[in-house]
């Protein structure tokens, strides 16, 4: 037996990197399923009658998660002193004989019908009703890191904007973008905000011309209907978007005789926009709703203060949301899977590192969204709305349905039915991240899956809370576990959670933070993107 003067000795001649490595990696042993299940049960609970955003339960929830938070020490972060980061969501359905769009081309006015000829976009409810010349800006994107912008050398202050969907090359392997793998420049949520930002009057979106092959997943019961359309007050999104069909683009496009086909192929076979005016086409969009409700959304932050002085500014964030689908035509929609399991594993990492006496040097940034559903408002909120500072913020690491075995028909499902398998979304920006991930997963021991980093049919990647985030170049990654039959479906309960799974996946989480919180690591954002996993 040492002597206490040598063991003093010894331990000080011990390097500080080894006992914190100690004590992170036995603080992962913490977290431990019954845990997770007990916040799962609750969460998912007939009584919370699927956490609608802004409904009393999800407040229920959203209290739940805070008193978490206030048992294990951690720093509010919201409005007043409070967990809570407060905001107005609106409801409303729209009003389709008040919801018009209508055409002059060459002097003669065309008047087109809503659900036949063109389609509500995602948007704001704010009733608007704009006219203006049309401007043909191609996709709509301003991609400098792919040399390619639509945007440069057109005015489209007051004026209508038609744009195709998706990117330039979409589904070409060989593509300058991002081959298969749709760049955040594609997606619709990000593009109007774009369009809006450059003073866009309103948007129609020009119909695929050949829709994406994507096989649906058979619900084991009847998926939500008749919901009412949901958006922050504010600006986000605050423009009229049509999605119209290709005959009505090639309508408006005939004065200056072009084509939506001849355009979107000249494109994408130059990589070179084609952006222009048309003079002698302009329209008129009104978008009406009623019934307008406003609910009282939150997120729900909390800070695990940095030990380090110098380094304690800066923050990772962990995330989750923790709002589902309420209740529609008598069926409660329990969202365990989605996203009770995320919820529950942002909680065991809190607990790990508050319980495990882990000190970090970089804060942590625990972080439970509202509206995710509703296409990440609270997120979009919080990125608006920062409670620390965005050029602060190291990276956001997103879970999102991390509790069940993928069982989706877009994938070929494996001999093993996937019991042990997360996938990993979007390192393709931040390899780095990737490169932390695999190594702490030696000790998970969990079989990684990155080919939504490859092709990704159902748009997985960009339909989570992270997205904002990569828009913003600040590095992310999503973990979950994929689709399955029972998305979605009141089916979606605590007893079908693959714990012991949702458990290593926890650890994974908590090691990967910790890696990153306990150095001075810098993850480098990369708006090209780097080479698909292997």
């Amino acid at each position: 037996m040492f002597s206490r003067p040598f063991l003093c000795l010894l331990l000080l001649t011990v390097p500080l990197s080894a006992q914190t490595s100690k004590t992170i990696n036995a603080a992962a042993d913490l977290i431990q399923p019954n845990d997770l299940k007990a916040d799962i049960y609750f969460l998912a609970s007939d009584n919370l009658a699927g956490r609608n955003s802004g409904s009393l339960e999800d407040h229920i929830a959203t209290d739940y998660i805070a008193s978490e938070f206030l048992r294990l020490g951690l720093k509010p972060m919201g409005d007043n002193g409070t967990f809570f980061q407060n905001m107005e969501i609106l409801t409303g359905r729209p009003d389709a004989e008040r919801t018009t769009l209508t055409t002059t081309i060459e002097g003669k006015e065309h008047r087109y019908s809503l659900g036949h000829d063109f389609q509500l976009a995602r948007q704001s409810l704010r009733n608007t009703e704009a006219c203006g010349q049309l401007a043909f800006a191609g996709y709509g994107i301003s991609a400098p890191e792919f040399h390619y912008d639509d945007l440069a050398g057109i005015d489209l202050k007051g004026k209508i904007a038609m744009v195709f969907t998706r990117e330039p090359q979409a589904n070409d392997p060989n593509s300058r973008l991002m081959g298969t793998w749709d760049s955040y420049h594609a997606f619709n949520w990000h593009k109007v905000e774009e369009l809006r930002k450059r003073g866009a009057a309103g948007i129609l979106i020009v119909q695929d011309r050949i829709p994406r092959d994507v096989k649906p997943i058979p619900p084991t019961s009847p998926r939500p209907t008749g919901e009412p359309s949901y958006a922050l007050a504010g600006e986000m999104w605050d423009i009229p978007v049509f999605i119209i069909k290709r005959e009505i683009a090639d309508q408006l496009l005939a004065p200056n005789g072009k084509t939506a086909d001849s355009l979107q192929a000249a494109i994408d076979r130059s990589l070179q926009p084609s952006s222009f005016d048309l003079p002698k086409s302009s329209a008129c969009v009104s978008k009406t709703y009623t019934g307008i409700e406003a609910h009282k959304g939150r997120n729900v932050v909390a800070l695990l203060e940095g030990s380090d002085p110098k380094l304690k500014a800066q923050t990772i964030i962990l995330t989750a949301h923790h709002d589902h689908m309420g209740t529609s035509n008598g069926h409660i929609y329990h969202g365990a899977d989605d996203n009770a399991s995320g919820v529950s594993g942002m909680l065991s990492v809190a607990r790990a590192f508050t319980k495990g006496k882990v000190q970090p040097k970089r804060s942590i940034l625990f972080l439970a969204y509202d509206a995710e559903e509703r296409i990440f408002l609270g997120s979009y909120y919080y990125v608006t709305h920062p409670v620390v500072p965005l050029n602060q913020t190291v990276a956001t690491l997103n879970l999102d349905m991390i509790g069940r075995n993928e069982d989706d028909a877009n994938w070929p499902t494996p001999a093993d039915r996937n019991v042990n398998m997360v996938n990993v979304l979007g390192t393709r920006y931040n390899p780095a991240l990737r490169r932390i991930i695999d190594h702490e997963n030696q000790q998970a021991g969990l079989k990684l899956d990155y080919k939504m980093d490859t092709v990704d049919p159902d748009s997985l990647w960009s339909r989570s809370d992270h997205f904002w985030f990569a828009t913003l170049h600040i590095p992310q990654v999503e973990f979950q576990t994929g689709l399955h039959p029972d998305y979605h479906t009141e089916n979606d309960t605590w007893d079908r959670i693959n714990y012991p799974k949702l458990t290593k996946i926890a650890r994974l989480v908590y090691l990967s933070v910790a890696d990153l919180a306990s150095s001075d690591k810098t993850i480098q954002f990369l708006p090209a993107g780097s080479e698909p996993a292997k």
